[in-house]
């Protein structure tokens, strides 16, 4: 049943709201979002996956044997209608659903929220899946988010986490702003999403950051903003060095504040049983 993978994340959602490192809440308040989230995931239908039953993501379709890099139709249990997505089933033993693709500024990412919500680019290009959809495919259970980046000298680095959900215990997770929920960090370029877990996405037509100032709009980009980032992947496309500050395709612990990456790449799973990766 769903329901019972989601509910052993709930540990991990409450730390990520009461951590040291975000804004200090009352016990009370600290708590009520995931237990409000929790309340509506029970009221859900129970669903469980029987064999033919149609790809819930690009991990079931690995598992039916499907291998090759591309595009496919996914039907996530809360989303019956269905959506494309573009599957990677090479990397790291395969099963990924693409949510973020950057690698030649042919697509515009300085959009507002209704473009952010829905999704926008070319599947197999540059685009954004949406976050109605990511919110659909990580509400099905426990997720592991990779980020693959590389730089205009060819050089790769990947930061990989454990723990990775979009509006996992929203009400209405519209309204909720989409937060973030991400730990449990592994990899090579560093962990420059920490500082960005619990927030809301903010872009530049509705703030949701804890900054005087809208920081999409200062960063020109849209993310999991804080005050403001240690991580752009939807700022512009600005091809290596750059003068500006912080306003490129950014992982600061990898390549600082002022090197726009050449490409990036975010991708979710169900989390895998190591033993059976």
């Amino acid at each position: 049943c769903v329901l019972s993978k989601i509910i052993p994340a709930i540990y991990s959602i409450i730390l990520g709201f009461c951590a040291k490192n975000l804004p200090v809440f009352t016990s009370t308040s600290c708590l009520l979002r995931p237990i409000l989230g929790l309340i509506y995931l029970m009221s859900l239908p129970c669903f469980n996956l029987s064999p033919g039953s149609r790809p819930r993501d690009c991990g079931d379709l690995y598992a039916s044997g499907q291998r090759e890099d591309g595009i496919y139709s996914v039907f996530p249990i809360h989303h019956p209608a269905g959506f494309q997505v573009y599957c990677d089933m090479t990397t790291d033993g395969g099963g990924w659903t693409v949510i973020q693709r950057r690698e030649d500024g042919s697509v515009n990412f300085f959009r507002g929220w209704e473009s952010y919500r829905e999704g926008f680019g070319k599947i197999t290009g540059e685009h954004w899946l949406g976050l109605k959809q990511i919110h659909a495919l990580s509400i099905q259970g426990n997720y592991e988010l990779r980020i693959d980046l590389e730089d205009f000298e060819n050089s790769t680095a990947y930061a990989q986490y454990g723990t990775f959900g979009v509006g996992l215990f929203s009400v209405d997770p519209d309204d909720d702003g989409y937060p973030l929920t991400v730990g449990d960090y592994s990899g090579n370029a560093g962990d420059s999403l920490l500082k960005h877990n619990g927030m809301k996405f903010t872009t530049k037509d509705r703030d949701n950051d804890h900054s005087e100032n809208n920081c999409a709009s200062f960063y020109h980009g849209a993310w999991w903003y804080r005050n403001c980032h240690t991580s752009n992947l939807n700022g512009q496309y600005l091809r290596g060095q750059h003068t500006s500050y912080a306003d490129g395709i950014e992982w600061s612990s990898w390549t600082g504040w002022q090197y726009s990456l050449k490409f990036s790449e975010m991708k979710i799973r169900p989390t895998r049983d190591p033993e059976n990766k």
